[in-house]
């Protein structure tokens, strides 16, 4: 792999996922390693994600559109809205409520469909009307053999995306193999529904001072922002922020912030569609006023000067 593509972000693909926004935000030194398969159909997506360094995927979805996660492999923790993962986790997704996945060395799948075509596609195997409701995360601990069932019906369509070694494919899903995979989905849900699981309760509570931190955070700029901010948005002290941010995401506002600095840092210093002038211009717009101690930083997250990168991109 050349240096070049090694350090590029490569999120251009969260602009085609059915989301208000999303941002993906490295929390350890290391590399980030994006890759991702992706296909889309004329109702549906379907995308696999690998990862490298631990960092967070925060996305606002569009309303009208559901589906479900499964996390296949990661290091540590691997959270979703604070519930943690196990190998029998599926993650029920709703557009109605945003999401975050903190995870390491992460290896998952992510399906969305519209929910008027989820529902139609379920009221015609059962026989009766049926819609999906508005409702939140869900953590289901199912089967082995059923949790491989749902890989195996969207592992099938994402051969769709072309095989051609690159770190980033894309395709397009003919609209037969899209309608045969909706049904699929639509009776595993039903089955799903009948068997016995638990359900991990929402840390409710802790999600609301977080969730009103992030839209603080994407209102403003990331860095200007101060804990005094967050906690005024979020309506609480700093220890009760603290205790929030610890529980969802495995680490303290401020260390959340840090690391969203440095993350927008090396988005504008790789970027080709509006690059900064100049290394220490970006630096001080994100309140590094030394050189030495930001050149020491964002070194030891992404293993390169900022200067290599910005060179590598503009040259």
């Amino acid at each position: 792999m050349g240096h070049r593509q090694r350090r590029e972000l490569n999120l251009e693909f969260l602009e085609r996922i059915p989301t208000v926004y999303s941002s993906l935000v490295q929390l350890d030194p290391g590399h980030l390693g994006l890759a991702r398969i992706e296909v889309r159909g004329r109702d549906s997506f379907i995308v696999r994600i690998r990862t490298g360094a631990r960092s967070i995927w925060t996305s606002v979805p569009e309303v009208d559109w559901i589906g479900y996660s499964i996390p296949i492999t990661w290091k540590g923790d691997y959270l979703l809205n604070g519930m943690s993962a196990t190998r029998n986790t599926v993650f029920k997704l709703d557009g109605a409520h945003e999401f975050d996945v903190v995870a390491e060395s992460r290896d998952f799948i992510t399906f969305g469909i519209r929910r008027s075509v989820l529902s139609r596609m379920i009221s015609c195997l059962i026989g009766r009307n049926f819609a999906i409701s508005v409702d939140t995360y869900r953590q289901l601990h199912v089967p082995e053999a059923h949790r491989e069932r749902l890989l195996g019906i969207l592992f099938k369509p994402l051969a769709w995306a072309p095989s051609n070694g690159s770190e980033a494919t894309f395709g397009r899903l003919p609209r037969s193999v899209e309608v045969a995979m909706i049904e699929a989905i639509a009776d595993w849900t039903i089955e799903a529904d009948q068997l016995n699981y638990s359900e991990t309760v929402n840390r409710k509570s802790e999600l609301r001072i977080v969730r009103d931190s992030l839209r603080k955070i994407r209102e403003a700029d990331c860095s200007l922002l101060t804990i005094a901010d967050l906690c005024r948005m979020a309506g609480v002290g700093k220890s009760r922020l603290h205790q929030a941010f610890s529980d969802i995401y495995g680490m303290s506002p401020g260390a959340y912030l840090y690391r969203l600095r440095l993350t927008s840092i090396r988005e504008k210093l790789v970027s080709e569609e509006a690059p900064p002038r100049s290394v220490k211009d970006v630096a001080i717009q994100h309140g590094f006023l030394s050189s030495g101690q930001f050149a020491r930083a964002y070194k030891n997250m992404f293993g390169e000067l900022p200067s290599q990168a910005f060179r590598v991109r503009h040259k």
